[in-house]
């Protein structure tokens, strides 16, 4: 197993420890999982094809100390269940000269992931590209106490705007214009920016990802490459 690869798999569904607790579910060669934050503001699900994995679900409860565990061993790695009376209670993970043991935990005390089960229609599309990836990383960074970022667009031209720090009074905030494929008369709608810049931040290594934002108050975030699929949603929430 490649561990750069299972470490951007990890990171994707993480998200800067948003998402601790999770199921990995392996059919031997795709590996998913399905997150929701302590908050509730954001569900994803990553999907890694083409990877070795042992086939099965396993309960990952502490993200962290995996990944912890992770940064100690080489790069190419093999990962075997530890089945103690038929029932899966670890991961033994080696590099060949290094071995470490994760412990796992009963799938039925992981946060149940729910089903979205309607989707709205979506009203526009911003494309994620790099240059806007980093900008707007920056702008969070420079206004790290702003908690949401907001979606504007009046329906004059094919652009909106992606504004950190939007409200109704005079406040610090940073605009990004974005293009969109047509004209789309939206009223300001606000998302979690700390969510959405972890997202950004987990997804850099791919250079084009979309936006999908309904006017319904659901936003869905998608990132594909290196045979890695990433799609969040996010719940719109107040200023």
């Amino acid at each position: 197993m490649d561990k750069t690869k299972f470490e951007k798999f990890v990171g994707k569904y993480n998200l800067g420890g948003s998402c601790e607790s999770v199921i990995y579910t392996s059919t031997g060669n795709v590996l998913s999982v399905r997150a929701i934050s302590d908050d509730k503001n954001v569900l994803g699900e990553v999907i890694v094809n083409n990877f070795s994995f042992p086939a099965g679900e396993f309960g990952v409860y502490d993200t962290k100390r995996l990944r912890s565990m992770l940064s100690v061993l080489g790069d190419t790695l093999t990962v075997k269940p530890n089945v103690n009376n038929e029932k899966t209670t670890g991961l033994d993970i080696t590099d060949g000269d290094t071995r470490a043991t994760f412990v796992l935990a009963d799938t039925s005390v992981i946060p149940v992931v729910p089903e979205l089960k309607k989707v709205p229609p979506m009203d526009l599309t911003i494309k994620l590209d790099e240059r806007f990836v980093n900008t707007f990383i920056k702008a969070k960074g420079a206004l790290s106490d702003v908690e949401t970022f907001t979606v504007i667009s009046d329906g004059t031209d094919t652009t909106a705007k992606v504004v950190i720090g939007h409200a109704s009074i005079n406040t610090n905030r940073i605009s990004i214009t974005v293009g969109i494929d047509a004209p789309v008369a939206l009223e300001p709608i606000s998302f979690s920016a700390d969510h959405f810049r972890e997202i950004l931040s987990a997804n850099k290594d791919v250079k084009n990802g979309t936006l999908d934002v309904s006017s319904k108050g659901l936003a869905k975030v998608f990132f594909e490459g290196d045979n890695i699929t990433s799609t969040y949603y996010l719940v719109q929430t107040k200023n």
